[in-house]
């Protein structure tokens, strides 16, 4: 196996749940992470499809939350030529605004935690992710269902 190539994987993958954390969710920015015809699918079914598609979709979503991180690990690498899969672990915690100092509140945060799997092609320019999905195996904390009410997308 070329560990040059599954270190680069995982770089991306993660690139990709940081540039959630950091709101850094431009075309131009996930051009350099996703394939143009990139396809995310939420956890609860949705599918996004396109880098522009895609950014818009998270800074709608992420814009309810005074701050997100995602920890993603455990990357579960298998490299076949010029395309590879990934099997990762992650967990998402998301603030809701004017709770950072109460975090003890189940009604602060909620959290979430599950699989992801991804898909990815060697281009020109480096491994980008063609195809990403998030299942999700549980939740923890308060004011998921204002997500729900709002019809937004369920978690990231």
């Amino acid at each position: 196996m070329n560990w040059e190539h599954v270190v680069e994987i995982q770089q991306v993958v993660t690139g990709y749940f940081r540039a959630l954390d950091e709101k850094d969710l431009d075309a131009a920015h996930l051009r350099r992470i996703l394939t143009d015809d990139a396809k995310v699918i939420r956890p609860n079914g949705a599918a996004m499809i396109g880098p522009e598609t895609i950014g818009q979709s998270h800074r709608e979503s992420m814009a309810r939350f005074e701050s997100t991180q995602h920890i993603i690990t455990s990357h579960d690498v298998a490299v076949d030529g010029g395309t590879a899969t990934v099997r990762a672990n992650l967990v998402a915690i998301h603030i809701w605004p004017g709770a950072r100092t109460m975090l003890t509140k189940p009604e602060s945060y909620f959290a979430a935690g599950g699989v992801v799997t991804a898909q990815l092609v060697r281009t020109g320019e480096g491994w980008r992710i063609s195809e990403m999905s998030h299942r999700v195996l549980w939740r923890a904390g308060g004011g998921f269902e204002r997500v729900l009410a709002t019809g937004a997308p369920k978690a990231e």
